[in-house]
């Protein structure tokens, strides 16, 4: 039997993110074939999808109505979003396409789309997230560090956005209200629109799995090493890793599927959970990004056999839909290494020194 060949649109084309996704779908066989958008036409140039359209940005009214007739044109089976601001467009005109999204409720990705109201329903829930409180004015500021009766900092972040917008550790009200209202001056973001949280200071997760009407097709759980620019950054923490590697974390695991469940009865589609550890190696949940892949280690979950991309696509596409032989992720470790300008590269810790000499040190 002939099987379907994959047609995929990919948002964003042109960005590390879309060619990390595009990679992982030219894996599959047969072949896919992928067409890219993007609203600028300079970041276009470097798409390296078979087929590329200049389409308004998704925050606009008439990027529906553009991709719709790209997706009729090219007649497209699969749209892969990569960002937020493109999955809460694609959630909120679900019906107006006439293939599967394979998208989360729309109740859902509204949801995940706030941190601190995520927050809120996960602790509701049991699910272990860090202790938070939403900054209502500057005033507000006194009362939330009176809360935390231990000495210590405090992380202080956006409640929407992403790539850890407005994020920094804070130890003291000085240092939050001077960081905040620098944001609220020189970016426009509302006082309102920030928290603070229990720092944690253990490992930085990802868990990412995929759901196909309530069943767990994968899941793999990866720990961020090291970041982009970290020493330009005031926290030191990015969500772009530099260095990241497979990990089997049975407990970030476990916390991850509660919280999807606890968000879906039957959970369809894909779902980015970034964790932290207490000090104890308690993980807990920081944020969700829910209908997507994460822009920075997708090449970690298209290794093997079990590649995540290509699982989304198969389901998306109305192909075969199956539950990797290992769902729970990959036994073996593998580490991703990422530049500017350098394509991943990932490989087993076997190869971690394999062809590399070292040097003997000068004789005197």
């Amino acid at each position: 039997m002939k099987k379907r060949v994959v047609r995929a649109l990919v948002t964003g084309a042109g960005t590390g993110s879309s060619a990390n996704l595009i990679r992982a779908l030219r894996a599959m066989s047969p072949k896919p074939y992928v067409v890219g958008v993007h609203h600028d036409r300079f970041v276009l140039k470097l798409s390296i999808a078979d087929a590329n359209y200049i389409c308004p940005d998704a925050d606009g009214s008439a990027f529906t109505e553009t991709l719709l007739d790209i997706i009729r044109r090219e007649r497209i089976n699969v749209v892969m979003a990569t960002n937020d601001n493109v999955v809460k467009a694609l959630s909120d005109h679900r019906r107006r396409y006439q293939i599967d999204l394979l998208l989360p409720r729309r109740e859902t990705i509204d949801l995940c789309q706030d941190k601190y109201a995520l927050t809120e329903f996960l602790r509701r829930r049991d699910v272990p997230v860090p202790r938070t409180y939403e900054v209502k004015s500057l005033r507000s500021l006194e009362r939330i560090f009176a809360a935390f009766s231990r000495e210590g900092l405090l992380w202080c972040r956006a409640r929407r956005g992403s790539r850890s917008l407005g994020a920094m550790p804070v130890a003291n009200i000085e240092q939050a209200r001077s960081w905040i209202t620098q944001w609220r001056d020189l970016q426009g973001v509302k006082v309102s629109d920030f928290t603070l949280a229990e720092y944690l200071p253990g490992r930085h997760l990802v868990v990412h799995s995929l759901w196909h009407n309530g069943t767990m097709l994968r899941t793999q759980a990866v720990e961020l090493l090291s970041y982009f620019a970290a020493g330009n950054n005031p926290s030191g923490i990015f969500s772009m890793s530099s260095l990241a590697k497979t990990v089997a974390a049975s407990a970030a695991v476990e916390v991850t599927l509660n919280a999807v469940r606890a968000l879906e009865k039957a959970p369809s589609g894909a779902f980015f959970v970034e964790l932290k550890e207490t000090a104890g190696g308690i993980p807990a949940i920081t944020e969700i990004n829910a209908g997507r892949f994460p822009s920075g280690v997708t090449a970690l979950l298209a290794v093997g056999k079990d590649n995540m991309v290509a699982a989304f696509a198969s389901a998306a596409s109305g192909g075969k839909v199956t539950v990797a032989a290992e769902p729970f992720g990959s036994a073996d470790e593998y580490y991703m290494v990422r530049d500017i300008d350098a394509i991943p590269a990932v490989f087993p810790a076997s190869d971690l020194l394999r062809g590399l000499r070292g040097a003997a040190p000068p004789s005197r």
